[in-house]
């Protein structure tokens, strides 16, 4: 699914190669059910994935190309989990979705796993947390479109042994993100011959983290890797520079954002983060495949919300809305298509799962029974941060 800048609009109907409906009035209509956190601690994350959402909204509704009527319905969950919860179950009970995109957290998409299980109603998470699609055996209706914290490592740890980085720390979030990233952290710095010499941990709401600052330099390592959103992983840089920790800070996704670098103000200058390729992509090599896929959404995003607003997020909340759109479009135009809730959810998640060779601004998506991310870490790397700015690390 392409953009034709020129008209603002999706070329939808031959990208997704639906069939077209003669009369409009004969459309089935399908409701994509979204849960965001716009407002509590997670908004800055949340926010952009909101105006993605409504933007491929607007558009897809502008362009009046498809044969069937969308309806979204979004609601914020206040960055709380039990909210989430309850607004999931709106969203399928009296809303009557057929598929639900949530959350923005990984605590959030994990506290709802029972209930889109329960209602056999998929979900498509904008979050990292790697557990909330691990084991696909044991998710079968949960699917995930942001880049996990596995694919993210691969690259971080590469940049490391470039650099010579032999002995680690571990900082994070403590809730169920911070978790499934020191998981994820450790196995995989076993596997790749690092040493972790030390695991910090804080709570959302905490402002002071000197003493996790001071503990993880008193372990000496080499470099520091942060697993946090802001304004954490900010406040964990900064007590790191104000402890006077000298050796390398490493950022995960959390902090491949703008809010990240408003609130650093320069004092993460220095430090790396592990980003997409939307936050570098006017840094890109000419020959980079997604060139073009970036350079459609950047263009079309930045035009209604401002130059360089476009980052990891509101990506996240692109993919999640265009792979949902894929998805209820094989449905509602497959031969014989059914009217009854149950098997079009069904429908979806099926049509989600066999989804292969789907080109976004994440990478190229290729989902599986066994693999409900399906992404590989080709648009992801590692960039340092420089007077406000990410840049692209050789």
């Amino acid at each position: 699914m392409h953009f034709n800048i020129k008209a603002g609009l999706f070329a939808v109907a031959s990208a997704l190669t639906f069939a077209s409906s003669a009369v409009a009035d004969d459309k089935p209509t399908f409701t994509i059910g979204a849960i965001l956190s716009t407002t509590g601690p997670a908004a800055a994350l949340g926010v952009p994935e909101e105006h993605a959402l409504r933007l491929l909204r607007d558009t897809l509704e502008a362009s009046g190309d498809l044969p069937f009527n969308l309806r979204f319905v979004m609601y914020d969950d206040k960055t709380d989990p039990t909210e989430a919860v309850n607004l999931t179950r709106k969203l399928i009970e009296e809303d009557v979705a057929h598929v639900v995109i949530c959350c923005t957290t990984t605590p959030a998409s994990m506290a709802i796993l029972d209930v889109v299980n329960e209602h056999k109603t998929p979900m498509i998470s904008m979050a990292s947390g790697s557990t909330i699609i691990e084991p696909a055996s044991e998710r079968y209706w949960t699917f995930k479109t942001t880049p996990s914290e596995r694919l993210m490592f691969v690259r971080v740890f590469d940049h490391m042994r470039a650099k010579g980085i032999k002995t680690l720390a571990f900082a994070g979030n403590q809730d169920s993100y911070g978790e499934s990233g020191w998981n994820v952290f450790k196995e995989m710095a076993v596997a790749e011959e690092f040493e972790v010499v030390s695991d910090v941990w804080f709570a959302r709401g905490d402002s002071n983290l000197t003493p996790q600052a001071l503990r993880a330099k008193a372990a000496t390592p080499d470099a520091v890797y942060i697993h946090a959103i802001p304004p954490s992983t900010n406040l964990m840089h900064q007590a790191l520079n104000r402890v006077g920790f000298d050796g390398d800070v490493y950022h995960g996704a959390g902090a491949a954002n703008n809010a990240f670098l408003s609130i650093a103000d320069g004092e993460a200058d220095g430090g790396y983060v592990g980003v997409g390729a939307v936050l570098v992509a006017n840094q890109l090599p000419d020959d980079f495949p997604l060139n073009a896929v970036l350079r459609d959404f950047t263009t079309l995003y930045e035009a209604e919300f401002g130059a360089g607003k476009a980052d990891m997020f509101s990506v996240s909340g692109w993919d999640a809305g265009r792979v949902a759109v894929h998805a209820v479009g094989k449905v509602a135009t497959a031969d014989g298509a059914s009217t009854e809730l149950g098997a079009q959810r069904q429908g979806i998640r099926d049509a989600i799962e066999t989804t292969t060779g789907f080109e976004t601004t994440s990478g190229v998506f290729n989902f599986s029974a066994e693999d409900h991310l399906g992404l590989d870490s080709s648009a992801l790397m590692v960039a340092t941060v420089k007077d406000g700015k990410f840049h692209l690390e050789d």
